[in-house]
């Protein structure tokens, strides 16, 4: 664990205050140390790790408090002059002690704020399917051989997606191109959200993640087959869900009970992404679009309007040898992104404030103009060949090349108060501490920590697949497949901060608008007032493998109540091998004396007040400089480069033989139809880890775990047909999630010999499991018209957490830290939806059409705190999607509304000291109008986010807030031409 802390407050003047903290570990010490003294320290959780501190208990002042923390453990503090407070470990001092170097490890738990803004996260999720050559690999749901025609129009586009809901052996749901073509949205995590259940997680203002029914465990895969890719070293098994553009897509299949067929791996649900294939075409097809989006950012980062194009040709011919078609489709998309958020630092109770006698709760500081500014460039390029002989025999072969970039600059004006004066005000509350919330109240001698951050994320991805199926006309089908998936991911995060002083500084809490913020006593246009303070540098990188081959295949037996029996073997060879670099250095200790007045203007940049938002424009290192590195590595006698290390070295090869039996059975209750599947499928996995840890003598040493599981998941799914159009569906099923690699590492590493502590990875951890229960009611009218209503309940196991353990290494006994899987969460809601085109309303109102849906989920998961219960991250209670449609002639129309309740976001983040942080409820407005100028010719014109929507986030009580971040809107026009 890292403990984020940018510098907060030190009084001017060195006060003595009582401390009362336990003798236990640094990792808790530390922590608070830093609440009670009222500052924020930065240190590394590696060299906290396994330290034990002793009591430190009466009235010092916080050095005091610091040395007695810090006694007989080897750690070594610093304080710059705003009163900065730095720890670090004794193992690099530079000549003269200029530059103090500390390396601060990645944990996958980790909290560093500055990880934290350049890496978003993402689900996982995968699943086996059946493939032949005669149409797309639709996962779990399509069952049939059929040749599919591309859709248009929304009403085809509606009646297909009803289609495979009623048609699959699950309960599930679909969307399909023209749904995915006609809203503007960016990629298939945007799509999704327009799916019942789903809800939509962002990365700098654009859909990445989604959860399923409170889940972000998804199995997802791309045309029935795992493609890993986002998040590199961070997970190494999940599908980037912002990778892939929407314009490639041919539909996206949300099963939510699951089926023995499909590759286990989900717990929410399994996602089915479909790209199109030749024989979805009766013939030759060609389509070429071109978009303009205006990207309206925050104020100083200017409107952009970015392009993007995507050409698809498709044909098919008979030959003397069957049936063959290609397709080949292309896409090329930019995007913008100016977001300027009001980031609120955790909160502290000041007991006597400034002399009042009253007990206050106010922020410790501000993070103002934090602004996100930077591009995405998505190249995405599919490739997909089929061959039918004849009837029984077909082939195919699929291509699908992804390269993902997203280019970050970051720069903000972090403010710490100082010495509260007797001007304040507060809002009246009372919290259960007895304090009230700060309104507003100015201080004096403030420490500021301006920053400029570039943090960028790459990810190249490549899948290969070829398959076939045979039929002998009669009883058996046999399908096999053989599919590869290579992928390199690259994250890097270089942040360079500066110091300096601000004499006063008044802070004013907002609840529904950005916190604001006043300074005086200081001139920001003059570099004499900065002082250079320290460099972060990552690299966090990772290549991942995966072979998987597959035979499936299909018995009918052609009488009894089981009319065919389903059955196959998956084998699946998975490497993940991730490296890079963590660097921390002080400048001069972190107290330098050196100002940026003699610096080169080349590498500054004043941030303009239309960025700054509150402090006005302040000086910091220009974004090219900061990029190229050189030249004020150079300046501050840094090392010029940085070297992979050791300690973030890890290498995972999993391998899977999966085998399933799948029943489908058909018979009559009640003179009424009933079908449906009773299957089981069965796993063994195979886990092999290496990494590097110390041994007994301090040295790193590669180290190796291996382990070997086997899990069984039975499944079952009915269908009652309790009339024509109206189907009541059932389903039981065991589903599991596999454990983040980041837990799993195999080295037991020593962090403290004398005291003999230790910390390690548990390659024998056991994947998430959930028991799963659904029940969906569903009726059925008209052309494309549906409605429903569904409940679940779900009891997942496998959470994660840290224990103590005794072990003996080189035959001394160690204390050490690990993980192991423990507590239960509860997951129960209901869902409902309801689609329908108006075709019986009078001309022109015949052309209104609504979709609209709505689900409850209602969590308790396991708390750090023994015998509690929390909700789920992430989770909004109540969310629905109301969608309006128009289509007439030539001219459709759609305005969507999507809206989510506040959730929380974080039960005991360490950032912000254990307080819960929640999100405030938001809705996005989103509309698309289409004119078919010819048949040939079409023109859309969308937005999104049109009604201005902003995410705001707050530590337990909303007059605390914790983070105010308006979203971008865009406006794009699209002309498509089909040949």
């Amino acid at each position: 664990m890292s403990i984020a802390a940018l510098p907060r407050a030190v009084h001017a003047e060195e006060t003595r205050k009582p401390f009362d903290i336990a003798a236990g570990s640094a990792l808790q010490s530390v922590v608070e140390f830093a609440r009670q003294a009222g500052i924020n320290v930065l240190a590394s959780g590696d060299v906290l790790a396994g330290i034990e501190t002793p009591a430190v208990r009466g009235t010092f002042t916080v050095a005091e408090a610091l040395d007695k923390l810090l006694s007989r453990t080897g750690l070594t503090s610093r304080m710059n002059a705003s009163g900065a407070i730095f720890i670090v470990g004794p193992d690099r001092t530079s000549k003269g002690d200029k530059t103090v170097t500390g390396t601060i490890p990645m944990q996958r738990r980790a909290t560093c704020c500055a990880v934290l803004l350049a890496f978003g996260s993402a689900g996982a999720a995968y699943a086996q399917t059946a493939s032949d050559g005669s149409a797309a690999p639709d996962g779990a749901v399509k069952r049939e051989d059929t040749a599919t025609v591309v859709v248009t129009g929304m009403r085809a586009s509606l009646q297909s997606a009803r289609n495979r809901k009623r048609n699959g052996d699950a309960i599930s749901d679909s969307i399909v191109a023209d749904d995915i073509g006609k809203l503007p949205d960016q990629n298939i995590a945007e799509a999704a959200q327009r799916i019942p259940g789903i809800q939509l997680g962002r990365n700098k203002g654009e859909g990445a993640s989604i959860q399923i029914r409170g889940l972000g465990q998804n199995k997802i895969v791309l045309n029935g087959l795992e493609m890993f890719g986002a998040g590199g070293e961070y997970n190494g098994r999940s599908f980037g869900l912002e990778d892939l553009p929407a314009d490639v897509l041919a539909g996206i299949d949300v099963n939510k009970s699951s089926s023995a067929d499909e590759i286990e791996g989900g717990l929410g649900g399994y996602v089915n992404i479909r790209t199109r294939q030749p024989f979805d075409f009766q013939g030759r097809a060609a389509t070429v679009s071109a978009k303009a989006t205006d990207y309206r950012m925050a104020g100083g980062f200017g409107n952009k309007t970015k392009g993007q194009v995507s050409a698809l040709y498709s044909d098919r011919w008979k030959t003397g040898v069957g049936d063959m078609g290609f397709l080949v489709n292309a896409a090329h998309t930019e995007s913008a992104f100016g977001l300027a958020e009001n980031e609120v630092e955790r909160t502290e109770m000041v007991p006597d404030y400034a002399g009042s006698g009253k007990g206050v709760t106010l922020p410790i500081g501000l993070f103002t103009g934090n602004g996100h500014h930077g591009d995405r460039k998505r190249d995405t390029v599919i490739a997909s060949y089929q061959w039918r002989v004849n009837p029984g025999l077909s082939f195919f072969a699929n291509y699908v090349g992804i390269d993902y970039l997203l280019r970050n600059n970051f720069q903000t004006a972090r403010v710490y108060h100082g010495t509260p004066t007797p001007s304040f005000t507060s809002w009246g509350d009372t919290n259960a501490d007895g304090s009230d919330n700060l309104k507003s109240g100015t201080f004096t001698s403030n420490p500021l920590t301006d920053v400029s951050v570039i943090g960028d994320e790459h990810r190249k991805s490549k899948l290969f697949d070829v398959g076939g199926k045979w039929s002998n006309g009669g009883p058996l089908t046999v399908r096999a497949r053989l599919a590869h998936n290579e992928t390199a991911v690259v994250n890097t995060l270089y942040e360079w901060g500066i110091a300096a002083t601000i004499p006063s500084m008044t802070m004013s809490m907002n609840d529904g608008a950005p916190t604001g913020l006043s300074i005086a006593g200081i001139d920001l246009n003059n570099l004499a007032n900065y002082h250079p303070n320290y460099l972060l540098a990552i690299h966090l990188d990772g290549t991942q493998r995966n072979t998987a081959s597959t035979l499936d295949a299909t018995w009918r037996t052609g009488s009894g109540i089981v009319n065919s029996i389903d059955f196959g073997l998956r084998a699946n060879d998975y490497t993940r091998h991730s490296f890079g670099f963590v660097n921390f250095y002080c400048i001069d200790g972190c107290n330098s004396s050196r100002t940026l007045a003699t610096v080169d203007p080349a590498l500054l940049h004043q941030v303009p007040a239309a960025e700054s938002r509150l402090v006005g424009p302040y000086w910091t290192y220009a974004t090219a400089a900061v990029r190229g590195q050189t030249a004020l590595r150079t300046l501050y006698g840094l090392p010029a480069g940085e070297s992979n290390t050791q300690d973030q070295d890890q290498l995972n090869r999993e391998k899977t033989l999966a085998l399933y039996l799948k029943a489908n059975y058909e018979f009559t209750l009640a003179d009424r139809p009933v079908t449906g599947n009773v299957g089981v499928r069965a796993i063994e996995t195979k886990l092999h880890g290496e990494s590097y840890g110390a041994n007994a003598a301090g040295t790193l040493e590669l180290q190796a775990r291996d382990s070997t599981r086997h899990d069984v998941l039975p499944s079952f799914n009915a269908n009652i047909a309790l009339g024509d159009n109206l189907n009541l569906r059932l389903g039981a099923s065991k589903t599991l999630a596999p454990v983040n690699f980041g837990y799993m590492a195999a080295a037991t590493t020593i962090t403290n010999q004398v005291q003999h502590d230790a910390r390690a990875g548990n390659p024998d951890l056991q994947p998430f499991t959930s028991k799963n229960l659904d029940v969906s009611l569903e009726h059925y009218f008209g052309r494309n018209g549906m409605a429903f209503l569904g409940a679940f309940h779900k009891t997942v196991d496998g959470f994660i957490q840290t224990v103590a353990e005794q072990r003996v290494i080189n035959g001394e006994t160690y204390n050490v830290s690990t993980f192991k899987s423990s507590g239960t969460s509860t997951i129960k809601g209901v869902e409902t939806g309801y689609q329908q085109f108006f075709d019986m309303l009078p001309a022109p109102f015949d052309g209104l059409g609504l979709q609209a849906n709505y689900t409850y989920v209602d969590s308790k998961a396991a708390s750090a705190v023994a015998g509690r219960t929390v909700p789920l991250e992430g989770l909004s209670k109540n969310s629905y999607n109301l969608i309006g449609m128009y289509e007439k002639g030539r001219f459709k129309a759609r305005i969507a509304y999507n809206w989510r309740e506040g959730y929380v976001v974080s039960t005991s983040s360490s950032g912000a000291m254990g307080v819960p942080i929640f999100s405030k409820s938001m809705g996005t407005l989103d509309f698309s109008i289409g004119y078919d100028v010819t048949k040939q010719l079409s023109i859309v014109v969308d937005g999104v986010n049109v009604n201005g929507a902003a995410v705001e986030t707050y530590y337990g009580n909303p007059h605390n807030q914790a983070n105010y971040q308006p979203l971008n809107k865009r406006f794009g026009i699209q002309a498509r031409y089909t040949f």
